[in-house]
């Protein structure tokens, strides 16, 4: 009896503890949210006019929320510390900070990102990156702020042109601590050429012209990417793609990619399976062990009879419904026939490594005759 009154006023004591915590951790957490590329140009500075036009939203109903932005400058003529404005936001409200880097930071003929950190997820940033232009008007490129989730290790940048286009690729570093940055640059699936940058903490760079950087700059291609890897932390990364004759611009995000595999790509391999009745071997009585990324020819030949091979849609592999040994006694209508042996070369990709694939034969669905293949 004294054991079980010890124990529960040892729980009476832990659960106000437990439960004030779980109602404080909420409020607790800090969400920044980052926007990679912003700048003020003055008309009349050496390069082309451009302005960040900021706008930042409370997305809650019903509770207001502080916000502190603080300005990453990694190009021009910095500020010695980054300078900073906290604001509150009430619920649903938006607030606009035009030209946001001179109006806001003081920090004119500079570039570089802003950071936004709040309480709590209910801040969304956006940016209109912009110059003005000939008649009036002006070319824009909208920005999104970015999530700490979609900064990546690895970064694919997709549909980058060059020709009627040109193509600017930017890397923002939102971590304490310095990174390199390599970006290899591919038209199709062949790589063009490469560039590292070392970026310290808290900073970022943009190559303009990454197709002249690569020296690929006579290139004409809508159909490029750009592979952005860091050497440990996770990094922020956009290209803009510029029409040429009109500099209207086109941002592209930065999303997640895989890591390129260590070592000398996987070895082609030549796998001979032989059919018979009614089994296939290797396949029926163990897999058909194949190696991902790596070229494999799949060789079937009947020792009796006729058979067919049903294929493996999931790796692209055809099938085939005359695998014939050739011999008098095939009951099918090729008896007296030569041999015919079916050949098939396909890749495994990586994302099925692990997997295991059935297939059978299609003369003797009756009988069963089944195979896999699994995917080292």
């Amino acid at each position: 009896m004294n054991k079980s009154k010890s124990t529960s006023a040892r729980s009476l004591r832990i659960l106000p503890v437990t439960a004030l915590v779980l109602l404080l951790a909420p409020s607790l957490l800090a969400d920044t949210v980052t926007l990679p590329a912003v700048t003020s140009l003055p008309v009349g500075s050496a390069a082309s006019p451009f302005f960040s036009d900021v706008r930042v939203f409370n997305t809650s109903y019903t509770e207001s929320v502080s916000v502190t932005a603080v300005y990453r400058c990694f190009l021009g003529t910095c500020p010695g510390v980054g300078p900073s404005a906290s604001f509150v936001l009430g619920p649903r409200e938006s607030r606009a900070f035009d030209d946001m880097i001179l109006s806001t930071f003081n920090a004119p003929s500079t570039a570089g990102a802003v950071e936004f950190t709040s309480a709590g997820e209910s801040v969304r940033v956006t940016s209109r990156l912009y110059s003005p232009a000939a008649g009036g008007g002006t070319n824009g490129m909208f920005i999104p702020g970015m999530k700490v989730t979609q900064a990546y290790a690895v970064s694919v940048l997709t549909g980058l042109s060059n020709g009627l286009f040109r193509t600017n690729i930017g890397v923002y570093n939102g971590n304490d601590v310095g990174v390199t940055a390599t970006i290899r640059l591919f038209n199709g699936g062949t790589q063009l050429g490469s560039q590292a940058v070392t970026l310290g903490p808290r900073s970022g760079t943009q190559i303009n012209r990454i197709f002249d950087a690569v020296g690929q700059a006579g290139l004409v291609t809508t159909n490029a990417h750009a592979v952005v890897e860091s050497s440990s932390a996770p990094l922020f990364t956009y290209g803009a793609v510029i029409d040429n004759a009109t500099a209207d611009s086109s941002f592209v995000a930065g999303d997640a990619d895989v890591p390129a595999p260590s070592g000398p790509p996987p070895t082609a391999q030549s796998i001979t399976v032989e059919l018979s009745n009614y089994l296939f071997n290797p396949g029926s009585n163990s897999p058909i062990e194949v190696t991902a990324g790596a070229a494999t020819t799949l060789v079937l030949e009947a020792s009796q009879g006729t058979h067919g091979f049903s294929g493996v849609s999931e790796l692209g592999i055809l099938g085939d419904n005359n695998i014939t040994a050739g011999t008098d006694d095939d009951g099918y209508g090729y008896g007296g026939a030569p041999p015919r042996t079916y050949r098939v070369t396909f890749t495994a990709p990586v994302s099925t490594r692990g997997s295991t694939f059935q297939f059978f034969c299609t003369q003797h669905t009756a009988q069963n005759m089944r195979g896999s293949i699994h995917v080292n």
